[in-house]
């Protein structure tokens, strides 16, 4: 009986270990914030460091090439960013509506729906129709992308979000729609995950967008989430084990 219990508890302290290391891992999950739009694009502007949660973003334009991303934390973060092609920015019925007027203190939008994207000089501003390549990833890891996009008074409401497999950027890997906005109004508090990306085996994720019936497609914001490989998560499990192994002899 008592061989049993210790078992038990074995078992029990395990299990326990491993979801902390598991739920750790993620936590720690390299988080990378992009604003698409910054003081140099068209009626556009940059979000100021650190944002009202504390959080480093990178305001990108499609005339320069960003060669090591800040993430969330302040740090560098290794990964590179560039456009491939860009229809054009701009700001105006975007969230603030009428951008020769209104500001960025004008934005619309639902900060805890839209969690870290939800920053006014974020949403503010958007790209339209483009290409891009996120650069220096870890092939052996995956990543989930999230898209934030919104607009109004639209040809077509729904924007298409593809990853491709290459520069060409002609054959499809998968994708995901998101409605920007009908008629006068606009997207508040709504975005589209595309999880489990895994890089090319030259470190690059072949990101495209548009409308998802070909016309003018739009993406304000930009999450990166690094996820751990799985290879990872079960040397933590098995150093947990033998660590508890240890304990009970």
């Amino acid at each position: 009986m008592k061989v049993n219990l210790n078992l038990g508890r074995l078992a029990l302290m395990l299990a326990a270990t491993v979801m902390g290391l598991a739920i750790s891992a993620s936590i720690n999950a390299q988080t990378v914030l992009i604003d698409l739009g910054n003081d140099q694009g068209y009626r556009s502007v940059d979000v100021p460091n650190p944002d009202v949660n504390g959080n480093y973003w990178n305001s990108v334009w499609s005339g320069a090439y960003y060669a090591n991303l800040t993430d969330i934390n302040g740090n560098p973060s290794g990964v590179a960013f560039g456009f491939s092609s860009a229809a054009g920015n701009d700001s105006y019925n975007g969230p603030a509506g009428a951008t020769d007027v209104n500001g960025p203190g004008d934005s619309v939008y639902n900060a805890a729906a839209l969690g870290n994207l939800g920053v006014q000089n974020a949403v503010y501003d958007y790209y339209v129709s483009s290409t891009f390549q996120i650069q220096l990833l870890d092939p052996l890891k995956s990543y989930d992308l999230t898209f934030y996009g919104s607009h109004k008074y639209n040809a077509d409401n729904t924007t298409r979000y593809t990853i491709y497999d290459d520069g060409t950027f002609s054959n499809p890997v998968t994708s995901a729609d998101l409605i920007v906005g009908v008629n006068d109004a606009h997207n508040q508090d709504t975005t589209v995950t595309i999880s489990g990306v895994s890089p090319q085996p030259d470190g690059i994720i072949y990101v495209g967008f548009a409308a998802a019936g070909g016309g003018d497609g739009y993406l304000n914001a930009l999450q990166i989430n690094a996820i751990p490989e799985p290879s990872s998560l079960l040397l933590m499990a098995s150093a947990a084990g033998l660590s508890l192994i240890r304990r009970c002899r």
